[in-house]
């Protein structure tokens, strides 16, 4: 993998990336999806992004569903060599930028309280902590018992 990529080849995901799309899911996340439930997403108009490298390599890619005037934020996945480059930052304010152009107000997620790198990342966003779901995570692969969900809060319009 080359290296950063280019914010401008960040473009909307087609059925032609689920395959690297599915590898870096499984990669990323111990609750990942199938690649049928990703498919599902695609077809069924999810905010939906990838963002290849100047190889075409998978950089990261972005997953959310919009219910209302909300953007869920559901994935948030950077391939293991660019992580620490500030390729999730740069991928979430595209999509942020691009939700509070289409008239959105907030965007909402929810990450293992033991997912520091992520809650940072979205502190540094303007994310606030707005509750917590207690036991919400199955273990984790360490074997430790449940975990619980941060849930956070971003503003998109000023208020």
């Amino acid at each position: 993998m080359s290296g950063a990529p280019n914010p401008a080849t960040i473009r909307s995901a087609v059925a032609a990336d689920l395959d690297t799309i599915f590898e870096l899911n499984q990669a990323s996340f111990p609750e990942a999806w199938s690649q049928q439930a990703l498919a599902s997403a695609l077809a069924a108009g999810f905010v939906f992004y990838a963002w290849p490298d100047d190889d075409g390599q998978l950089a990261a890619y972005f997953l959310g569903q919009v219910v209302l005037d909300e953007l869920h934020i559901l994935q948030l996945a950077v391939a293991m060599p660019l992580r620490g480059h500030g390729i999730g930052s740069e991928l979430m304010r595209f999509v942020l930028n691009t939700m509070r152009k289409q008239g959105m107000n907030r965007a909402e997620l929810e990450v293992r309280s033991s997912n520091r790198v992520a809650i940072d990342l979205y502190h540094k966003l303007g994310f606030e902590i707005s509750g917590r779901r207690p036991n919400y995570y199955s273990a984790s692969q360490s074997g430790d018992g449940r975990e619980d969900a941060v849930l956070m809060r971003c503003h998109l319009k000023a208020e």
